[in-house]
This record gives structure tokens, sequence and C-alpha cells, in this order.
């Protein structure tokens, strides 16, 4: 069985580093062959929130309430999206309003993912992956020659602004926040001789239209407009781990969860794969490695004694 919790694709997000498609691919487009994909070879795909899940002797029992609309996140979830299509409709079964319901399952693959990578401002949504990212090694070859600015105050984003010299020599970087960049002057010194400008303040404004940045407006005693193609959000991210602790799974400081080499976590059963753990890169390429690690792993713990030999 899958239970997706999001009944709808908040990101226009185009991955450039899959290998097998040239010219990138949506990662809409990925979701959507995976579902035909688990569907083919037999998993029941369901739309609902996963609300508890808890061990009962050597099994998991989980217990499934309705998605509201716009996820589980519903109220909160920005405007603007795309409604739920007929292609899902015709897919997935959905946990009625007010009829949740339980299953027991031997193995369980979590893949929650994260939270945050975007500040929130009108017209965001739009803007992702059109001219607002976050991963320079997936879209750094996007920014060839274009004027690019970087949002973030700590190391990661003073690194992303000078790895992006290697595509562009039009970089500007800005703390996103009053406080201003948490670095040693040493590093501020360096982007300053690498002719890359830095602007110790927050953003007050994304000035956007139809998804296109045009510039960041600093949020100065000037109003400083600086203009911009594309903007590299560089900031932390949370981890969405409400069943991994309801499980007592081993969970990093920053709140990952803990996995083998074979995406196993602490708990015998439980798999975990994609940016909710912390064993590879966050990116789809990863992610797709890590899943078939887990269903391999979650799939041998099925076969019966004799199946799994004398090694078990």
């Amino acid at each position: 069985m899958l239970i997706d919790e999001r009944d709808r694709f908040v990101w226009h997000h185009i991955a450039y580093n899959v290998l097998g498609f040239p010219d990138g691919v949506p990662a809409e487009q990925i979701r959507r062959l995976g579902w035909h994909h688990a569907a083919k070879y037999g998993a029941r795909l369901v739309l609902g929130h996963v609300a508890t899940v808890a061990r009962d002797g050597e099994s998991f029992r989980v217990g499934i309430a309705h998605l509201p609309e716009g996820g589980p996140f519903g109220p909160r979830t920005p405007p603007g999206l795309p409604p739920r299509d007929t292609e899902m409709a015709a897919l997935f079964d959905e946990v009625p309003e007010g009829e949740p319901f339980e299953v027991v399952a031997r193995t369980l693959i979590l893949a929650p993912g994260v939270s945050g990578h975007f500040p929130d401002f009108p017209g965001r949504n739009q803007c992702v992956g059109k001219s607002l990212f976050w991963c320079l090694h997936c879209e750094g070859h996007e920014s060839i020659d274009r004027v690019a600015g970087v949002v973030g105050h700590d190391e990661s984003a003073v690194q992303t602004a000078l790895d992006l010299l290697v595509f562009t020599d039009k970089v500007t970087i800005v703390a996103g926040r009053s406080e201003g960049f948490a670095v040693p002057a040493a590093r501020l010194a360096v982007l300053a001789k690498r002719g890359i400008a830095a602007h110790a303040c927050a953003v007050a404004q994304y000035e956007n239209h139809d998804g296109q940045i045009a510039a960041l407006v600093l949020d100065d005693s000037q109003q400083t407009r600086v203009p911009v193609e594309q903007v590299y959000t560089i900031r932390s991210t949370v981890a969405t781990n409400v069943l991994a602790r309801q499980l007592n799974l081993e969970l990093t400081p920053g709140g990952q969860i803990v996995v083998t080499s074979e995406q196993h976590t602490n708990i015998a059963g439980v798999f975990a794969a994609g940016d909710a753990t912390s064993l590879h890169d966050h990116q789809l390429s990863a992610a797709m490695h890590e899943g078939n690690q887990a269903a391999c792993g979650a799939n041998w713990l099925l076969y019966d004694a004799d199946q799994r030999g004398a090694s078990d």
C-alpha cells in the first residue's frame, strides 16, 4: 500500500540531473510515473493522512485519516495551487471524511521528506523551479551567464555564492535577516575579493511576475532594489519526523532519521528513504536509490525463513 499525503503539486520544478533526461524532467512527471509503476505491480494507492503508527508485536498498526483539501496542512497551504486532477482520482482510493481506518503491516517505509526550502512571499509557488531554487547541484547549469542572487546568512550560503562563479560572474548575496551574516569577516572579505556584493540585511520583497523574480528589494533604509534573474535560497530545512518519533526511531541532532546503507532504521522492519534521512545529498536521483534499497530490504523481510536462508 502506498499512502500519499500530498493531493496536488505545489512546485513547478524541473530536475536536470536525472540520468536519461538530458533536457530535464518535471518532478511532477517523475511522481506520476511512480504512481503508475506502483499500481502496475499491485500496490494499492491511497490518498490519506497517516495520523498514527505503533508497534504491535512484530507488526505495525497504521492509522489513516481523511486528507483535507490542500493536504494535511491545508489551512496553511498557499493559495493558487492546482486542483486534484482526474488522473489521481482514477488511481487512488480516498479516505472519506470522518471514516479513518487502520491497516496492519509487517514492514514500513517512511518517506515524509522535509519542509522549509523557500521563504513565503506572494507568487512564490509560481517561481519555484523557474527563477527560485535551492540546490546548486541541481540547477547550477541553468545559471550560466544569468544574474543570480543568493539569500542566506551562513557558510553554506557563502559557498553557494562562490560556487555560482563557475557559471556566472553576476552574483549577489543577501543575508536574508536583520542580524546580518553569521560567518567570519574573512569570509566576507573573500566575497568582496571575488566581486560578489554582500548585503547584511533582510529581504523586504521578492519582486516577481508570472514566476519570474525580477529583483530583491532589500529591507534597508533605501529599500535598495537588486535586479536578479535567479535566486537561490539557502535555509535550514525541517525534517518531517512525527511518525518517526511515534516509533521511537533514532534521529540525528537535526531531526532526520538515522538509517544504514540499506535504509534500515534502528527498529526492525522499519525503513526510511528520501530527504527525511541524511545518508545522501537531497537529490531526486539519491531518493530513488534510497527508495529502491528500502524496498529491497522490506521485501526480504517478508520472505519466510526458508527463503531467507541460514543467515537469518
